[in-house]
Order: C-alpha cells, then structure tokens, then sequence
C-alpha cells in the first residue's frame, strides 16, 4: 500500500507540492518497514543506513505535508528544511553514536524524541487548524482522518520505540507496530483512492468523457445574494464572521454555501474569500488622497482585519509591498 501510494503521488508528482512531499512519506514508510525485516547486526552494514535516514524523516515530512496540503499559502522554506535535516542528523547521532564510537549520547537522543513528537502534534494541529473556514468539502474530512488516524499511529509508534532496548525489537512489539502501519497505510491508501475531488491538491480539473452525464448545481441566485451582502452591506467587515454565520444569514445549509463559493468562485478557504474584500477597501482607502492621515491601523481594522499582524502579512502576499510603501507610492503618483 506505502508502494502503491508512492506511485500514485510520483504520478502527478509535478502538480503540486504537497503530491511531491506525499512522495517522499510513502518512501519513508516503506523504508521504516523494512528495517525490522533485517537480521541482527545489519545494523551496522551501510546499505542499512539509507532506509534508516529516510525512516527518521517519518515525522517531519508528515508535518511538511499537513502544512502543504491544508494551508494554501505555504511556501516551503529554508527553516522547514532545517528542521526535518536536525532531525534527521540527530536521529542518526543518537543511533550510531553508541555503535561506532560506544558512546550514548542521552541530550542528543533526548532532543531527537522530542523534536519528533513535535513535529508530529505540529502536523496535528495543522490538520485540524482551520478545518471551519475550509471549502473544499474533501479536504475537511481529510483533515480529521489524517490528524487522528495517521497522526496519532505516527506518534504512537514514536513513543512506542523509547522503551526499546537494541535490535530487533521483540516480536510482540512488532506485531503490535505493524497492525498500527497497516491502518496508517490502509487510511491514507483508501482515502486517495478515493479522491474525486481534483481540487484536493489543486490538481487540472479531469477531462471530460464523451457521453458522461455530470450533474452541476446552479448556486447563481445564491451567489449573487453572496456579494450583494459583501459588497452592499460590506457583510466581510463583521467581526468574528465565520461560514456558519454568513449560511445562517442566508438561510441555506453551510454545506452549499461552501460548494457554492468553492465550486462557482474557485475560492478554497472562506477567510481567504473575506480577505479578497477586506484588501480591495484597504487598497482603496490607502490610495484616497482624503484619508491620507489615517493611520494604517483603523483602515485595516475598519476593513474587518481583527490587528495588524495578519493583516500585514495578508497585504504584502498580495501586493508584494508593506501598506505604508503601498500608500507613499500612490502619494507620489498623485
């Protein structure tokens, strides 16, 4: 199943960042399966050593992939690279110190430990983080199979490895670990065979077949009430609005509203939809000539940003400036 997953995230592996890191934790479970399948004292054979690497960027890939997969702005940087390489480096400190040189190194292993399991709860967290304002109706049921089915086994069998002393492991704690794998691949296995949804990894809509009746849902009439409310009432200003409350407002089940924004304005994430109106007043009061003194603070909050902070970081990803350069370049232009 880890080998028929990796297939199918090298497959469209040029589609998406998240199908690529998916890739490389489908390896990193094969390999961490074929480590307890080797002899004793082959620990110490250097071909051992490649699939025992990949195993230890287990937890920090999964990390990697709950942030590329549910949060739409990521940007894989070079501290997240960092963190996934320290752990690795310390994992490999931690194992072969004590067999090469005969030293245990307790801190290294110590830090290791927890760098791993912190790694996994981040992934967690990020899973559920955010799931209210997902649109994407696939995603947000995904997001609980993979923080609690998969999540919490990769934890499990993190702190499940701290009582071990030397290799092999007893039988009975590998029996117990590969019944633990088995659900870890059979959830995430069955979950992306079925995958219907072609923007789950913002994947190219699936072509058409001839002949092939593909009933759509017409949402325009609750669209158009949608941005009547948005634009007439500036409904996005409200502060604390969430999905709920807009559906509510509308008297339509949240499940449609959702399709609705997701499926007729290709938006993925509600906050981000409020964040597309919220910028456009920002963007006009930033370049009115009789707000000029205002400050930056009361025109992002009057707009409906809760502080400055995810405001800033809002504006500058879609502007590519800082609101106060924003401002003094339209002032020069006028």
């Amino acid at each position: 199943m880890f080998a028929l997953l990796a297939f199918l995230f090298a497959r469209n592996r040029r589609e998406a960042l998240s199908v690529r890191i998916g890739f490389w934790l489908a390896l990193a479970g094969i390999a961490y399966l074929a480590l307890p399948t080797m002899t004793p004292g082959a620990e110490q054979t250097f071909w051992r050593l490649p699939f025992h690497i990949l195993s230890l960027a287990g937890p920090g890939l999964f990390w990697l992939f709950a942030a590329s997969l549910f949060d739409d702005d990521f940007v894989l940087r070079r501290r997240d690279a960092a963190v996934v390489m320290a752990s690795i480096l310390m994992g490999v400190t931690a194992n072969y110190c004590d067999t090469v040189f005969g030293v245990r190194l307790w801190i290294v292993e110590a830090l290791w430990r927890v760098l791993a399991i912190g790694t996994v709860i981040g992934g967690i967290v990020i899973s559920l983080r955010g799931r209210g304002a997902d649109l994407i109706e696939t995603r947000r049921r995904l997001r609980v199979t993979l923080s609690l089915a998969i999540g919490v086994v990769i934890l499990w069998v993190v702190l499940a490895e701290l009582p071990l002393q030397g290799w092999p492991p007893p039988l009975g704690w590998r029996v117990v670990n590969a019944a633990s794998l088995f659900v870890l691949a059979a959830t995430l296995t069955l979950s992306t065979l079925g995958w219907r949804d072609p923007g789950l990894f913002a994947l190219a809509p699936r072509p058409a077949v001839p002949g092939e009746s593909r009933p759509e849902v017409d949402d325009s009439a609750l669209l158009a009430r949608l941005q009547a409310d948005m634009t007439r009432e500036r409904l996005y200003r409200q502060d604390g609005l969430t999905i709920t409350t807009v559906a509510a407002r509308l008297g339509v089940p949240e499940y449609r509203l959702r399709r609705a924004i997701n499926q007729g304005l290709g938006e993925r994430n509600f906050n981000a939809y409020l964040n597309g109106f919220r910028l456009a007043e920002v963007r006009e009061a930033l370049g009115d000539p009789a707000q000029r003194e205002t400050p930056i603070l009361t025109v992002a909050l009057d707009a409906g940003f809760g502080s400055l902070a995810p405001f800033n970081r809002a504006f500058r990803a879609a502007e590519g400036c800082t609101p106060s350069e924003f401002r003094a370049k339209h002032a020069a232009v006028a």
